[in-house]
């Protein structure tokens, strides 16, 4: 990418040198003559690669794991089982430097469940480290390591940039220890911003084409002026040039709580949400927002009124347009804060008081069916205006679990269940009942009549 880099702006040199020759001469300039330009453009790039590197530092984890020998020819419990040793490499940057101290950012996975942890500073700089907290929902995690011997220590703190400001397109650096090969740096661009690959809670990453190869987890992504604008974090395995890397100002915010708490507190509603898709929008006549599809019982989106069904469409006056929207605003906000929530309930908007909670370790389930897991489908009733609308009576589709019996039969978010074997269901409860009285006869599956689109559908809905 740097190459592709260079011979760009070379390109541009030589086409502006042929503007300026036409006035004097037809002769070709000698491309020598433009090469300040680039040792230029070099020079600056090896400033940030220099004034960046002392920041990243290896980290080394060790985990003991017991073995059974016999494996799965013998799955029964073994008295003695082999002890043995894991190690897992990755890499970390310096965000601070404070009472002898230094705090190292770096990726939760690299590590989480070790028993031991070593920072490598330099080549024969080697010391224990002490894990501050982990997070899992993001990803990230601190290290404190005590910086005695270690030259002007104060200045191997990083600068951190503004991940708000980004925009796809600008030149980025990766550097980090893949495969054991310390501060390797790689060069490219942001590819895209705000991508969610399924890896952690919350998720935003900054998407680059700058090689990230196993041992880069944790190391920081830089822009040209040297500041940290993201932890490398993951690749895709089956494509070349993907690499994703957390926001830094995400990773601090949470990095900052762990030095000062030892845990990450986020604020919390309660709800079951999903962004809204053309099929949904077309059965509820809502373009944008966020649907919600559940709420937990006691929660503080139940003690203020909300219900399935409701779209939230602003909080706060900011204009919610996806669930990550409202999920990092929600996550910011100080648990017993109220937020004002802007939603549509029955075609007209209104706005709804709650104080945001706590998220608890471990959230409660939302209260659902048991054939919810069974079939894949998570459920809700027409309201009387949706009912009207449509000209049916029948059930939402809210959600279909990828891979379940709902989703192999072609039942899809948005989708108004109408007749199940041709009996008509009015409500999630008709529905169940209606599956359930199937099921005991023995059958394995059902013939539903749905509304997509605004026409009717036959679909043979798998039970198993």
């Amino acid at each position: 990418m740097l190459v592709l880099a260079l011979s760009f702006l070379f390109s541009l040199i030589l086409l502006d040198g042929c503007k300026a020759q036409k006035v004097q001469q037809p002769q070709v300039t000698p491309a020598v003559v433009q090469t300040p330009v680039l040792e230029q453009f070099e020079k600056e790039l090896t400033k940030v690669v220099e004034s960046v590197s002392p920041s990243v530092v290896t980290v080394l984890s060790r985990q003991e794991v017991n073995i059974n020998p016999f494996d799965e020819d013998f799955p029964f419990p073994f008295p003695f089982q082999i002890p043995q040793e894991r190690r897992s490499l990755g890499s970390g940057v310096i965000i601070d430097y404070k009472n002898g101290k230094f705090y190292i950012l770096t990726n939760n996975h690299v590590v989480q469940n070790a028993q031991k942890i070593r920072v490598r500073f330099d080549p024969h700089m080697e010391k224990d480290a002490r894990l501050v907290g982990g997070d899992p929902r993001t990803d990230v995690a601190v290290l404190e390591v005590d910086a005695k011997g270690i030259d002007n220590p104060a200045a191997r703190v990083a600068k951190l940039g503004n991940s708000d400001n980004l925009k796809v397109g600008q030149l980025v650096i990766a550097i980090g220890n893949p495969y054991g090969l310390e501060r390797t740096v790689t060069v490219g661009v942001i590819s895209a911003l705000r991508r969610s690959i399924g890896l952690t809670q919350y998720e935003s990453y900054i998407q680059t084409d700058a090689a990230i190869n196993p041992g880069n987890s944790g190391g920081p992504l830089v822009n040209i002026k040297g500041e940290v604008i993201g932890i490398n974090t993951a690749i895709v395995a089956e494509g070349q040039g993907l690499g994703f890397a957390i926001p830094i100002n995400l990773a601090r915010w949470v990095a900052d709580q762990l030095i000062e708490k030892g845990k990450v507190v986020r604020g919390w509603l309660g709800v079951v949400i999903q962004d809204i898709t053309p099929e949904i929008a077309e059965t509820i006549g809502i373009k944008e927002g966020v649907l919600i599809a559940q709420v937990m019982p006691s929660s503080p989106a139940a003690k203020a009124g909300l219900r399935p069904g409701d779209v939230i469409i602003a909080i706060n006056g900011e204009k919610v347009s996806e669930v990550r929207d409202l999920q990092f605003r929600v996550m910011k906000t100080k648990p017993g804060t109220e937020v004002t929530l802007r939603i549509v309930r029955d075609k007209k908007e209104t706005d709804v008081k709650v104080v945001v909670g706590e998220l608890p370790e471990s959230p409660p389930s939302a209260e659902a069916p048991q054939q919810t897991e069974n079939l894949g489908l998570s459920l809700r009733d027409l309201t009387p205006t949706e009912q009207s609308r449509l000209g049916v009576k029948g059930v939402l589709v809210m959600g279909v679990v990828p891979g379940s019996p709902a989703y192999r039969s072609g039942v899809r978010p948005g989708d108004v269940i109408i007749s199940v074997n041709n009996q008509p269901v009015d409500n999630s409860t008709q529905f169940w009942q209606r599956i359930e009285e199937i099921k005991r006869a023995g059958r394995d599956r059902a013939l539903i009549l749905i509304r997509r689109g605004g026409n009717n559908l036959f679909l043979v809905l798998y039970l198993r």
